[in-house]
């Protein structure tokens, strides 16, 4: 093996500009990964999943009666030039559930991956959900066993 590089058969391959070679590729991969960024869902569509999730949510812990107590919808200004979407509904039930405050969690949870931001303890029949991704909260809470109410927000986001 000489200055030049390492000989196979009858080529001889220059290491440097291998190397060189290598970390090109490897720049020009890091800086396109940085110039793609995705910049998260907008107002409307972040509004839409929440209205979506919140109606599924309610769905799906099978009330009585589920009545929609703010239709958002609308632009709410919050930040320096931002703005968010609400949306809430309230279901009430036959059933005596004291379990569920924590079903709705699991079912937030497990239907699309949202975490606890804000958890909840005895006495306290309150907790915020947060799933990141689509840039929504919702605030659970179960005022006696027969109601439950899921009030959600969207981050504020940047207008345009």
């Amino acid at each position: 093996m000489g200055a030049a590089g390492q000989t196979f058969g009858t080529e001889t391959i220059a290491m440097a500009s291998v190397w060189r070679c290598a970390i090109a590729v490897g720049v020009v991969a890091v800086l396109a990964g940085c110039s793609t960024a995705d910049r998260g869902p907008t107002v409307e569509q972040a509004g839409r999943t929440l209205q979506e999730h919140i109606t599924e949510l309610m769905e799906s812990v099978d009330p009585e009666e589920t009545v929609v107590t703010d239709s958002g919808g609308k632009d709410v200004a919050c930040g320096a030039d931002g703005v968010k979407r609400t949306y809430a509904a309230r279901s009430t039930f036959s059933r005596s559930d004291k379990h569920l405050l924590a079903e709705m969690v699991g079912r937030l949870s497990m239907m699309w991956s949202y975490k606890v931001d804000k958890p909840y303890g005895p006495g306290l029949p309150r907790t915020t959900m947060k799933l990141a991704s689509s840039r929504t909260s919702i605030t659970l809470e179960t005022p006696s066993d027969h109601e439950a109410l899921a009030a959600g927000e969207t981050d504020c986001i940047p207008r345009g």
